[in-house]
């Protein structure tokens, strides 16, 4: 009987919104990230310590409401939820005293021992909703932790075909803009400028991203400014992947130095051409299909590594033809003539899953516009709901990874829209009727183009 593979995918998918989204991320949540002594371990016993002030952090950035308010609300959830399982836990170690007690049958002089429940002081009490105490204990979260629970977040051994290319981790690479808000710190470090001078826009940070083929997490990712070169950002991350991997990147990345970086890390890649580029014709394997050799460019860029030395490069140049009938040029360092040159266009062609990942990342997960008001903060907002997307992508491979499908599909749209009323425009894509952390004093225009279609789907 052949598996109708859409049933199956959204039997699972259903099953694991009854399990209920923010108990499936606690019950992810890398607590081992806290086994390293850090800063706060060392002051007294908080009722907002790190480890509670993180998940709290982690369960916030899935949330369609993301204010302090409803952050300590849902800290006071997990406050309680902690004191009920340490009781239970007290409980049980008593019980197993007592026993053993009565079963060595000993009773030592004096008073008998009075089992009491004696809860930690930062248990003891309620937490009050007061949202200051929580705004201090995320200034006190350092962007290092967030960073390790990024890293502790991926899944760092997928086994699904997809992920896989011959042999290769096939991983993607691409920017985007995300806008923060309109502060006086925020604007010193990532203020928009035009022609050189200062706009009155909102200030916007770059995100360039390196996301898995297979699974949709994402692998590594860097912030700057806008004005920033996406290249050096990109080239920097290089060192962050794998032993046999395999980029996929848009015509941007194609400049000499990623190209031999690459080559020097023993990662595969392909690119398309952004321009004409002066090459030596070595080999043709087939019409359409040459060998070549580039040189080292005249002027080499300003941010590159001493280390990486001039030399001449063997590429592979293969003219392909799209659907709509042009042409365009894909450069790839997979000289193998056993691989059709076919192949390697169908692989390219897989490049767009990155682009899905983007739209669920910032429309989704509600990242468009980053809500805090210092970079530093910035920074821990965007590496947590990174963190987090991958934690909800991770829940999701592990529930459907041996189903026979492609993960580039839009399965994170389907599993995680929790209790978000989300609009969609006349292409398919999700945007909010309210600017995300910027919300006006004024209804939106009613005579405006935007269509008001919600989705009837309400998790």
């Amino acid at each position: 009987m052949k598996l109708n593979r859409s049933l199956a995918i959204s039997t699972v998918i259903q099953d694991c919104q009854k399990e209920n989204i923010m108990g499936l991320l606690e019950r992810e949540f890398p607590r081992s990230i806290f086994e390293q002594p850090n800063e706060d371990s060392k002051g007294r016993n908080r009722v907002f310590n790190i480890n509670n002030t993180l998940l709290t952090m982690v369960l916030t950035s899935i949330q369609q409401d993301k204010t302090l308010k409803n952050s300590v609300s849902l800290y006071y959830m997990i406050h309680q939820q902690t004191k009920q399982r340490v009781l239970e836990e007290m409980e049980m170690a008593i019980t197993k005293e007592k026993a053993l007690h009565k079963q060595l049958g000993r009773r030592k002089a004096g008073r008998p021992k009075n089992y009491e429940l004696q809860l930690p002081k930062s248990l003891d009490k309620d937490i009050s909703l007061n949202t200051a105490a929580y705004s201090k204990a995320r200034d006190r979260v350092s962007v290092k932790l967030t960073q390790e629970l990024f890293k502790a977040s991926r899944i760092e051994e997928s086994e699904n075909t997809y992920s896989h290319w011959r042999g290769h981790r096939v991983f993607i690479g691409d920017g985007t803009y995300v806008q923060m808000q309109d502060t006086e710190m925020i604007k010193k470090d990532y203020k928009v400028k035009f022609n050189g001078k200062d706009s009155d826009g909102y200030p916007q940070g770059l995100l360039v991203a390196v996301t898995e083929r297979g699974t949709g997490q994402i692998h590594d990712f860097r912030l700057s400014n806008r004005h920033v070169s996406e290249l050096p950002l990109f080239y920097e991350m290089i060192d962050e992947l794998p032993e046999k991997s395999l980029l996929l990147m848009d015509d941007l990345y194609n400049c000499y130095e990623i190209i031999s970086k690459c080559l020097r890390k023993n990662i595969e890649f392909v690119i398309p051409a952004k321009r004409k580029r002066d090459y030596t014709h070595i080999e043709t394997i087939e019409e359409g299909d040459e060998i070549i050799k580039i040189k080292t460019p005249k002027n080499r860029s300003k941010w590159l590594e001493e280390n990486e030395e001039p030399n001449n490069l063997l590429l592979r140049r293969i003219t392909c033809q799209s659907p709509d009938g042009k042409q365009y040029v894909l450069y790839t360092s997979l000289l193998d003539r056993k691989i059709s040159k076919y192949e390697i266009q169908g692989l390219y062609l897989s490049r767009w899953d990155i682009e899905i990942s983007i739209r669920e990342i910032k429309t989704i997960m509600d990242i468009n516009i980053l809500r805090s008001r210092t970079p530093e903060m910035a920074l821990k907002e965007l590496t947590v709901s990174l963190a987090t997307y991958n934690l909800v992508r991770k829940i999701i491979y592990a529930s459907i990874k041996d189903l026979p499908f492609s993960p580039e599909e839009d399965f994170i749209y389907k599993f995680y829209t929790t209790n978000k009323d989300l609009l969609i425009d006349k292409k398919g894509r999700v945007y909010n009727r309210w600017s995300t952390g910027r919300r006006g004093t004024r209804a939106p225009d009613k005579k405006g183009d935007a269509p008001k279609t919600k989705t009837k789907q309400k998790i």
